[in-house]
């Protein structure tokens, strides 16, 4: 049997080579609290993903600490919680555990070569938001426990990803920062 010569035949590889992170629920609403999943998304924020697959940029879910605090059965059936009630030892040991091994993964992508262009969060979320939690007191700006272990770590590896806060309430302007960091 002879060998094939690809030599001839190059196939260029088109692979995108840069990356965005999302929290799990943008594509994935279903493991919202219950009761939250509102403003016309029943399954994925279409928008912001839409946005991200025009640009052709590679689409990393990130894990929902919230869902597994407790094992996925509870989790998935859990009741809206403010920060206040997560921040708790055991829920940040979770999130610092799930935002190591997100960083071995930021690691090794940058390691090859590629890019990652942002780290995506979602408003409001005690784990995931970037600028904005509810609170006992309100409306505060504070980031969610899990974007909080994910800056820390990246600021102790000396990385730098911009991160960019999902409102699903006022997704026009969310889609306006994220095109700002995808044309670049």
């Amino acid at each position: 049997m002879k060998e094939k010569d690809y030599s001839r035949n190059k196939i260029i590889d088109q692979r995108s080579k840069k990356f965005i992170f999302v929290p799990f629920c943008l594509i994935c609403q279903a493991f919202q609290a219950q009761g939250i999943v509102k403003y016309g998304f029943k399954a994925v924020i279409k928008p912001i993903v839409k946005e991200i697959l025009r640009y052709d940029i590679n689409i990393i879910q990130m894990p929902c600490p919230e869902s597994q605090f407790g094992g996925y059965e509870r989790g998935l059936q859990r009741k809206p919680k403010s920060i206040d009630q997560y921040d708790k030892p055991a829920f940040r040991k979770i999130c610092k555990y799930l935002a190591k091994k997100v960083i071995k993964m930021i690691k090794g992508i940058l390691a090859n070569g590629y890019e990652i262009i942002a780290i995506l969060g979602m408003e409001f979320s005690p784990s995931c938001s970037v600028n904005f939690q509810y609170s006992q007191k309100g409306i505060v700006p504070r980031s969610g426990l899990f974007i909080d272990s994910l800056k820390k770590q990246l600021k102790k590896e000396k990385i730098k990803i911009p991160f960019i806060g999902i409102n699903k309430r006022n997704i026009k302007k969310s889609l306006v920062e994220l095109r700002k960091i995808l044309e670049k």
